[in-house]
């Protein structure tokens, strides 16, 4: 008993040293520190032993004390360096401690250099991940939880029993395609020369564009690479469920909303759909809706309507499938409405760019992303949008059709001059 008190003495004096110096485990410097707390904890203590002071413990109890502290606090904080820093991991997912996956965006890879000893250790180490997010805890009471990390990636963790298979569960997406402008996505083979300049033409003549695709396939680097072909002298108001996209950052007239998950403690939700309706008010050109998926929807096209240009992502298989996702999304908000209705909001949209990631998991095989369809919203019939494609082709390989849009003057008005 003596040896479990004094364990227990020692550790909660390191965990106070690292938070009073707010010590970075993910970095070289913060474990090379961490390592001399311990060490300075455990001479403290046999300091006290022998003044006669506190609980006893022998020699070969400190040690294992010493190498359990270590293993637990540097040995994760080597881990989630590794992967945070891993140029090119855009997913980790962690299924069972010794059943770590990686997505380099071309393959979906078993990784065996990553290992937890056990569930325990997985645990800290995703609790460790979550001491960086204020307000956000795993446990008994919240046995979920999604959070964005402090270097922009978003994490997704759950325990038994909300994880069915027995183990905690870990998804770390770091949004990383290697692009950051429609140049870069060209050279990627993301889309055409062709495609870039006639989706950089409908930004600047304020055309509504929403981008559709399944997950992981692109839309959100697509998205923060069109919104950087706004003009800076634009007022821009960007919503987002978890701060992902930069352009808060690099337009000089932007400013961003994050949306807040009701909390445990009292803290009442700030929802997106809440932004949008906010961001009407800041006075904006354009607002831009990371991505819709819930009563957001409605509040977004109402801002089409009043002559607000925007952008948003959503999840579809294809063009026409994302817009039928918009109106059901649409009808989840609070307004009173009919299907036709919401469907005749649709009308307020100009353009869909449709991403894809091809499903191919044979061995070795690359899965690129890729656009796959540029379309021109024209209209509704029955209960169907009306769309009239503008590209053939898919990626590097999109080609104009020489259909003229409705809005050619505006396109032209933007200096674009399409392909005879």
């Amino acid at each position: 008993m003596a040896s479990i008190a004094a364990a227990e003495t020692i550790r909660t004096r390191v965990e106070h040293a690292l938070a009073a110096e707010q010590i970075d485990l993910t970095s070289e410097h913060g474990r090379v520190r961490a390592g001399e707390l311990i060490d300075e904890s455990i001479r403290a203590f046999k300091s006290q032993q022998l003044a006669g002071e506190g609980d006893l413990a022998g020699e070969e109890t400190l040690e294992g004390l010493r190498r359990e502290l270590r293993d637990e606090l540097i040995g994760l904080g080597a881990i989630a360096e590794q992967m945070l820093s891993d140029d090119e991991a855009q997913e980790w997912m962690i299924n069972a401690p010794r059943r770590i996956f990686r997505d380099t965006g071309e393959r979906i890879e078993r990784v065996t250099t990553i290992a937890f000893a056990d569930d325990r250790q997985l645990r800290a180490f995703l609790e460790r991940l979550l001491e960086k997010v204020e307000g956000k805890r795993l446990d008994r009471i919240t046995p979920r939880v999604e959070a964005r990390l402090p270097d922009g990636s978003r994490i997704t963790a759950a325990i038994p029993p909300v994880s069915s298979n027995g183990h905690p569960i870990c998804s770390i997406r770091r949004f990383r395609l290697g692009a950051s402008s429609l140049d870069e996505l060209q050279q990627l083979g993301f889309l055409s020369g062709q495609a870039a300049d006639f989706l950089a033409a409908c930004v600047r003549a304020g055309k509504n564009i929403v981008v559709s695709g399944r997950v992981s396939s692109g839309k959100t680097t697509l998205l923060n690479a069109l919104g950087k072909e706004i003009d800076t002298q634009e007022r821009v108001v960007v919503c987002e469920s978890s701060a992902e996209l930069q352009l808060p950052r690099v337009l000089p007239n932007c400013v961003g909303y994050e949306a807040r998950p009701g909390s445990t403690d009292g803290l009442p939700a700030v929802t997106l759909e809440d932004l949008v309706s906010d961001a009407l008010r800041m006075n904006p050109d354009r607002i831009i809706v990371g991505e819709c998926r819930g009563p957001e929807t409605m509040a977004l096209l109402w801002s089409f309507a009043t002559g607000h240009a925007g952008m948003t992502s959503i999840h579809g298989q294809s063009a026409e499938h994302a817009l039928k996702n918009l109106v059901r999304f649409a009808l989840t908000g609070g307004a009173r409405i009919e299907p036709d209705q919401a469907l005749d909001w649709i009308r307020e949209l100009d353009v869909v760019v449709h991403c894809d990631r091809p499903r191919d998991f044979s061995e070795g095989n690359f899965r690129p992303r890729r656009i796959d369809e540029i379309v021109e919203v024209t209209g509704v019939e029955g209960n169907r949008p009306t769309l009239n494609p503008l590209f053939e082709g898919q990626g590097a390989q999109l080609r104009w059709l020489g259909v003229r849009p409705r809005f050619a003057a505006e396109l032209a008005n933007a200096g674009y001059q399409a392909a005879a």
